[in-house]
Formats: C-alpha cells, sequence, structure tokens
C-alpha cells in the first residue's frame, strides 16, 4: 500500500487559503476576523496570513468596521463578488445568447443577438467581435475575465475540440470545432445540458448527486456525482433524449424512431403546431381539446421518462429547459402519474424544477470557469 506524499508547506498554505475564501462566500457577509477565526478553528497569525493574500489577489474587502465593544473598532471582511467574472455564450441555430457572470453567480450583462450557426473561422471571428463589443458596452475589465464558457446542443468530443454530433444546429458527422480559435481568452466548449445541469447544481444547497432533464427544442440531460460531471467512456453519458419511449414510433431529428426527444421537447408543443410554447400554454388554460389532449399525452410521456431516470440513478431529477417555466402548476398531475409508474415508491419528492431562466444555459457554462477558479485559488 503506498503511504501518502506529505503536503509541502505550499500546498498546505493553498489550501488554508481556499478553505478561508470558500467559507467567506459560502456566507457572503461581512464577518470580523476574530468570528471567522473561531468558525475555522485557524489561528489568527494564520488567518491573518490568507486573509493578505485574498486582499492581495482583490477578492475580499476589509475597509467597512463594526461597532465596538472596548478599543479599537473590528474591522469586517467580506467577499467581493465582482472580483472576477466569468462569460456564458448559448449558441443555437438561430441566436447567440451571451451572459456575464460573477463569483456570486449573478447576471452581471446579458445580450441575446441573431447569429445563425456556422462551424466556421468566419463564425468564430464574429463571435469574437461580438464578445468585444458586449465587454465594451457593459464595461467589463478584462483583466478580471476567467473564461468564456461556450455551449451548443449536441454531442462534445472528450477533447473539447470536436463536435460529434448536432441535428439541430446541423452537424451529422464527427468534425473539429472551427470557431474557437479567434476568441482570445480561455474557451471552454460543452453540450448546453452538461452546462444548464452544472449551473442549476451549484445553486443546490446540499449539492448531492443530481440528473439533470433538459426540455428545450432538443431534450437532452447530465448526471453530476460530487460536483463532478459523469461524461460516459465517449463523453455521451445522461443522452436522455435518446432514450427509446416507443419503439417505431414518432421520427427523431437523430434518425431514428420512438426517442423521448420526439415526444417532449419544446418543439413537439409549438413548432410541430407552428405556435409559440406561450401560446401553446395560453390556449391550454383556455381549455382548446387539441392542446389538451396534446398535453396529456406530453406529461405520460415525461412521467415515463423521469421515473426511468430516477429508478436507474436514485438521485433527484431535476427538470430544466424552456419547458420547465411552465411546468410547476401541473406537479400534482405529473407526480400522480409518476406515483404509478414507480414500482418501489409512492413518494414524488425526488423531482422538482429549474428556475426560471432564458439563459440559464449560457449561466451554467459561465459557472464552469467560477467553480475552477474557486476550487483551484
Amino acid at each position: 500500500m503506498c503511504a501518502h506524499r506529505p503536503l509541502s508547506t505550499v500546498e498546505v498554505r493553498k489550501q488554508n487559503r481556499n478553505r478561508v475564501y470558500r467559507h467567506l462566500i459560502t456566507l457572503w457577509e461581512p464577518v470580523t476576523k476574530q468570528e471567522l477565526a473561531f468558525r475555522l478553528s485557524m489561528s489568527l497569525p494564520t488567518l491573518s496570513q490568507n486573509l493578505n493574500e485574498l486582499a492581495e489577489m482583490g477578492l475580499i474587502d476589509r475597509s467597512a468596521t463594526t461597532d465596538s465593544t472596548g478599543g479599537r473598532r473590528p474591522r469586517l471582511i467580506a467577499p467581493l463578488p465582482n472580483a472576477r467574472f466569468a462569460l456564458g455564450a448559448e449558441l443555437t441555430g438561430g441566436d447567440l445568447r451571451l451572459v456575464a457572470v460573477n463569483l456570486r453567480q449573478e447576471t452581471v450583462a446579458y445580450q441575446k443577438i441573431i447569429l445563425p450557426f456556422s462551424n466556421t473561422v468566419e463564425y468564430g471571428n464574429r463571435l469574437a467581435e461580438l464578445i468585444e463589443a458586449f465587454l465594451d458596452a457593459n464595461h467589463l475589465d478584462r483583466d478580471k475575465l476567467l473564461g468564456v464558457g461556450l455551449t451548443l446542443p449536441g454531442i462534445i468530443g472528450p477533447d473539447q475540440s470536436t463536435i460529434e454530433y448536432a441535428p439541430t444546429i446541423g452537424v451529422h458527422t464527427s468534425t473539429p470545432c472551427r470557431f474557437t480559435s479567434p476568441i482570445p481568452y480561455p474557451t471552454l466548449l460543452d453540450n448546453d445540458a452538461n452546462c444548464g445541469g452544472f449551473g442549476e447544481w451549484w445553486n443546490r444547497t446540499d449539492q448531492q448527486s443530481m440528473a439533470y432533464l433538459s426540455l428545450s427544442r432538443g431534450v437532452g440531460g447530465a448526471f453530476l456525482v460530487g460536483g463532478q460531471l459523469y461524461d460516459g467512456v465517449s463523453h455521451r453519458a445522461a443522452e436522455f433524449g435518446h432514450m427509446c419511449l416507443h419503439p417505431g414510433g414518432r421520427r427523431c431529428e437523430c434518425g431514428r424512431q420512438g426517442c423521448l426527444e420526439a415526444y417532449c421537447s419544446a418543439a413537439r408543443l409549438s413548432d410541430d403546431l407552428d405556435i409559440t410554447l406561450e401560446v401553446f400554454f395560453q390556449r391550454l388554460e383556455q381549455g382548446e381539446p387539441s392542446c389538451q389532449a396534446l398535453w396529456k399525452s406530453y406529461l405520460e410521456d415525461l412521467a415515463t421518462a423521469v421515473t426511468t431516470i430516477h429508478t436507474i440513478l436514485d438521485c433527484t431529477v431535476m427538470i430544466g429547459g424552456s419547458v420547465s417555466q411552465y411546468l410547476p402548476p401541473y406537479r400534482s398531475q405529473l407526480g400522480k402519474l409518476i406515483r404509478e409508474l414507480d414500482p418501489l415508491s409512492d413518494q414524488t419528492d425526488f423531482f422538482t424544477f429549474c428556475p426560471s431562466s432564458s439563459h440559464s444555459v449560457c449561466i451554467g457554462a459561465a459557472t464552469r470557469f467560477l467553480y475552477d477558479f474557486i476550487t483551484q485559488l
């Protein structure tokens, strides 16, 4: 059995600094040095050294003071949310969503731009120009930029430089990614569901294992274990949208029949009827029979998918994507269907819906850089 190598002094100092910083950003409120030392069981000299390093990095503020009980007024220590930020860029067939997110995962700036996708250097040049214009328009300091998280609806190769398959944006065979090279910042390219799932996991207070089911124009998913995305052998894990729900059924954009995506995508409720999602749910509330019949079938298929995912993975199933914002009023109906299908439990508290956000996927893409910065600080 191999003995563990003892940590060097530099590594111990880094661990202590990271511990201090992560505690501060868990609180996100001012605290005195004495309170912090007590909570961390850390000596004041060691804590002072770590706070000095964090202050030099521009990550904390120590200018405010609190009431004194005698003697000098104690200084308050507070983390600075805007000390760093990351960009998220969601690429779709017809547009681009850009978001800047600070260390508290708060949206600093957001813009949606018409930009048809093309896996070309020319598209990359235009994307780089729009990123620079976005930074300028919102007065964002490039020295504080951690990186640009790029996300698209498709399977990305393990090396993050290849688009394996993305039919909704016209990529049907494995092809090198040609649009990232013009961007002059660190980049990370990943599947939209992976990014959306990671962003939602970050928001959870318990941060336990979680399956993410994304219901948008396509249907995708992600599986997170201890904060790590489980990618699978070929970087294709959690492609829930291509589980076969009805053998020989509706044709999916992947070319097969009966996939979950063919039954539970947003397009099933909008594009297939030549209306928007908002109009579909308006008509549903008004009692239009065709919408009610389709919705009944949709919920039954969704219940089957959620039950299957939970039966296999035994963890929280979070439902996200553009459809999720309309689902809360139908929670009891969906729960009843799940209870009828689940042979192991009569509880349905294992599924939940994402907070409504039109740009949660690009927030998740940016969050990958925040996570790396905070954990490796």
